[in-house]
């Protein structure tokens, strides 16, 4: 059973590592797993480095190099609030909500090739196991 289990822990990564195949900005530099689920998070919640830091379990200092990049890459920029500029939230910029949607079409793109490959059945039956350990991770 150990062994099995492996193996879909082994097969899950690899999944992954082949959805982000060829992930790479329009001066061809590599575009990072880390770096996509992260401008994905601040689109969606314009957090603080701190609740990004939070949200990818990394230390504030990484969390603030990673912006950097995604900021020089003009794809992030700060936001100082104006009740206190102190508080910076992190949001995507329009270059940013581009790149992201074409890298969401690329890496689905990655997928649906190698799940057209499964008949009907097993397509069933994957999103039935997906679908359940979506709802178990939930809990």
């Amino acid at each position: 059973m150990a062994d099995k289990l492996e193996q879909i822990i082994s097969l899950i990564f690899l999944m992954k590592q082949m959805s982000h195949e060829n992930m790479l900005d329009e001066k061809n530099r590599n575009f990072s797993f880390l770096q996509f689920i992260t401008l994905r998070y601040i689109k969606e919640k314009k957090p603080l480095m701190k609740e990004l830091a939070d949200f990818l379990a990394i230390k504030a200092p990484s969390a603030t190099s990673l912006i950097n990049t995604l900021s020089e890459a003009d794809l992030v920029n700060r936001l100082a609030e104006a009740k206190d500029r102190r508080v910076v939230r992190i949001a995507v910029t329009k270059k940013g909500e581009k790149s992201l949607e074409k890298w969401q079409k690329k890496i689905a793109g990655n997928m649906r090739k190698r799940l057209e490959k499964l008949n009907k059945s097993e397509q069933e039956s994957l999103a039935g196991i997906l679908t359940k350990l979506t709802k178990v991770s939930n809990n």
